[in-house]
């Protein structure tokens, strides 16, 4: 049994990841707002914006999974907005790291949450591995100050990994949740030119990944975690139609509207460059859902939780 401190333990990622390593067995602990006494996952106090935190939660911990973060596409990029995107990610893990610090933890294992939107948002044929430089954009900028504020811990951890997150597929939350009344209505369609890429993963897999670079020695580094098969937003969007049984028929979705209904928010769904994941594949990991219409197939078959 292994104690695993996560943050972020109440959003999707943070709730599968929870739910898998409580079926495992091991003492996992989660960092809230809002600790929950009755809860059966053990779940500590802080305030990131005044830099409390319940030190008790890191009592035994040998590894550390951190998720924490506003969500990049919960709300119009204001300067107030993307001021606390930043500082929710890179002060609440300096939080962390001067905990761990202080109590002199020496960590088995840290894995850290990224995005592929450190790669830009632009729509490209390059295909971009884990070496590429971010771009001057807002999204890129984000992703590389938080891929920073990660080095004091990884001094502080035998071993470290960074996950390079892709759009999250699931029928529980994020944009799949969002589309498929959309599209079960039949009003479905793809955004902009419908030719950027959405380099995807289906949440299972994502689990595994979280799991494999927690637990496994042969990891180590930066991950993109995507699927390996290239998808526009025009083959998801009619993929989605097919899996749900549904005619797609509508026209894209013109990009000035949603640039007029988002701002710069926008670029988020109306760009989009192909991501590999070779090296998680170098590394032994295997996909379960490597194909889009095996992942969209599986998650419209499931009740929602």
């Amino acid at each position: 049994m292994a104690v695993i401190l996560i943050s972020g333990g109440t959003g999707l990622v943070g709730k599968a990841l929870v739910k898998h390593f409580v079926s495992e067995g091991h003492d996992v602990r989660i960092l809230s707002r809002n600790p929950q006494p009755s809860s059966p996952v053990k779940s500590f106090f802080w305030q990131v914006e005044e830099k409390r935190i319940d030190e008790n939660a890191f009592d035994g911990v040998e590894h550390i999974v951190h998720l924490a973060g506003s969500g990049i596409a919960d709300k119009r990029w204001t300067n107030a907005r993307k001021k606390d995107i930043i500082d929710s990610r890179v002060d609440s893990m300096k939080l962390i790291t001067e905990v761990v610090n202080k109590k002199h933890i020496r960590l088995k294992s840290f894995v850290g949450a990224s995005a592929i939107g450190i790669y830009g948002m632009t729509t490209s044929e390059k295909i971009y591995s884990e070496t590429d430089k971010g771009k001057d954009d807002f999204l890129s900028q984000t992703c590389i100050q938080w891929e920073s504020a990660y080095q004091h811990i990884q001094s502080l951890s035998e071993r470290s990994c960074i996950i390079r997150i892709g759009v999250v597929l699931s029928q529980d939350g994020g944009a799949l949740k969002r589309l498929i009344p959309l599209f079960n209505s039949g009003l479905g369609s793809a955004v902009g030119s419908g030719k950027q890429y959405m380099p995807w993963i289906h949440l299972e897999d994502l689990v595994s990944v979280f799991h494999e670079t927690l637990f496994n020695s042969n990891y180590q580094g930066i991950y993109n975690a995507v699927s390996n098969e290239a998808t526009t937003n025009h083959l998801f969007s009619k993929q989605l139609a097919t899996s749900l049984s549904k005619p797609y028929f509508m026209p894209d979705v013109p990009g000035f509207v949603l640039k007029l209904l988002y701002g710069e928010m926008a670029n988020v769904l109306l760009e989009g460059s192909r991501v590999s994941s070779q090296k998680l594949l170098n590394a032994g990991f295997k996909f379960q859902f490597p194909l889009l219409s095996e992942a969209l197939n599986d998650l419209v078959s499931k009740p929602t939780s």
